[in-house]
This record gives structure tokens, C-alpha cells and sequence, in this order.
């Protein structure tokens, strides 16, 4: 009996063990995924809004575009050497938080010239007023220094610039993150931690073939991101000596095309 007793209290212990450590794997896949998607959903939203010339710099562990945030269209050029823009409504927190690295704005070719370096405010006397293009409702006026070379009806956009890339952990130290930074503004810790595999590749072609970053074409070449967010849990689980990974790669394709 005791023999017996003995031989089923190790079994039982060794269930329980097994139990344990696959509930601490699904555990750390779960972590290991959430990180992934969360710097899919990070990234997606403003990298889609790439537009044509938008890509400014690009390598395996960072992508660096211009992110348009307010659109409108060039209304009239004032004595005082200002350029006024119709702005059309736009996602008032977005347009908050967004810092102005400058204006783009579409030639009768189709070709978009960016302005760096501007300043925009809010006109005190409006000069949108003409009838083909005024403010429309719940849109606003503005101007930007220095004055664009844009002809009165070119559309344009304000732009900020923001870099993403994979970059040590300061969460996690010892660990790799998803950093972004807007503009001049300092880095901030998105999403931590990743895999050493995480990385961006570029998709290239009207087949959007992925290929290193940066490819030979080019950053004209450039149609698009393939990201590979190789999400990690924060630990090893019980059992493993490494910690689990997530591998979520996903192609974000944009306009990069100068025309």
C-alpha cells in the first residue's frame, strides 16, 4: 500500500508540475503575442498615411517617414509673406499632439515639394474667402512661414516627422523595445520587449516583394514595410531556458512613389 501510495503521489506531482508549466508557456505566449499586436497597432495607423516622398529614411531596425496631419488647400498669400491654408476638419487630438516639421504641397504634376522648418499660426483676419475655396465647416485657417511657392488651389498637407525603431530597453534593461520619436521631441518607449529577429524589411515592386532595408533601388523603390514584430514574454517560463516568442510579421504598404 505504501509502495502503491507512493508511486501515485509522484504521479500526481508530476501531472501537476506538467500542468504548471504549460499554463506558465500559454502564459508567456499570451505576453509574448500582446506585445507584438501592440506595436501593430502602434505603427499601422500613421505608416499607412505615407504619401508620395514620405519615406525619409529606412534600415533594418528603423523606418523614419513624414506623417501628414492636417489637410487643406493653399487660399492666398498675404503682404506680410504668409501662405494661408484651408484646412479641412481633422482629428483635434491628433492635431494637438502633432509637431509641425513642415508643409508638402502637389504641383499640377503631381509631384509634392516639402517645406521644412515652418512656423504655422492662426491668422487674425481670415482670407479664405474666395468662392471657389473657403472654409468649410469645421475646418479652420491657417498660415505658414515662410511663404510656399505654391500657386493659389494646391493642396497640401502639414507634416511631422517620426522615427520607429527597435532600440535598447529601458523598461526591461538587458531587452529590445519599439521606440517613437516626433520630430526633434525625445524617444519614447512604446512597446517592450522583442525579440533579437524583430526588424523591418522593405517591400519593393508592384509585387511588394520583401527585401533588406535599405534596398538597391533606392528609398524611391520603396513601396511599403514589411515589419516583423517578434514579440518576447517578459520571462522564461517554467521549463524553458529562453523566453517565448511571437512572431506577427504583417506588410503596411504606402504611397512613396514621388508622383
Amino acid at each position: 500500500a505504501t509502495v502503491v501510495t507512493g508511486i501515485l503521489g509522484l504521479a500526481l506531482i508530476s501531472m501537476l508540475r506538467g500542468d504548471s508549466r504549460f499554463a506558465a508557456q500559454q502564459n508567456a505566449m499570451v505576453s509574448a503575442r500582446r506585445t507584438a499586436r501592440g506595436a501593430l497597432n502602434v505603427m499601422t495607423p500613421e505608416l499607412r498615411l505615407v504619401s508620395g516622398g514620405g519615406l525619409v529614411a529606412v534600415s533594418r531596425d528603423s523606418v523614419r517617414v513624414r506623417v501628414p496631419y492636417g489637410f487643406g488647400m493653399v487660399c492666398a498669400t498675404s503682404t506680410s509673406g504668409r501662405t494661408h491654408i484651408s484646412l479641412l476638419p481633422a482629428d483635434s487630438v491628433a492635431y494637438a499632439s502633432a509637431l509641425a516639421d513642415g508643409v508638402a504641397w502637389r504641383s499640377t504634376t503631381g509631384n509634392y515639394t516639402f517645406v521644412g522648418g515652418i512656423s504655422v499660426g492662426n491668422p487674425g483676419q481670415a482670407l479664405c474667402v474666395k468662392d471657389s475655396i473657403r472654409i468649410v465647416p469645421g475646418g479652420s485657417e491657417i498660415y505658414v512661414t515662410p511663404q510656399l511657392a505654391a500657386p493659389i488651389g494646391s493642396v497640401a498637407y502639414l507634416y511631422q516627422t517620426v522615427t520607429y525603431r527597435f532600440a535598447a530597453s529601458t523598461t526591461l534593461p538587458g531587452r529590445r523595445a519599439l521606440w517613437r520619436q516626433a520630430g526633434t521631441a525625445a524617444a519614447q518607449e512604446m512597446v517592450s520587449p522583442f525579440d533579437s529577429s524583430a526588424k523591418f524589411l522593405c517591400l519593393t515592386g508592384a509585387r511588394l516583394v520583401p527585401v533588406s532595408c535599405p534596398p538597391s533601388g533606392g528609398l524611391s523603390a520603396v513601396r511599403g514595410i514589411e515589419a516583423r514584430l517578434v514579440g518576447a514574454s517578459e520571462y522564461a517560463p517554467e521549463g524553458r531556458s529562453a523566453p517565448e516568442t511571437y512572431d506577427l510579421t504583417t506588410d503596411i504598404p504606402f504611397v512613396n512613389a514621388l508622383q
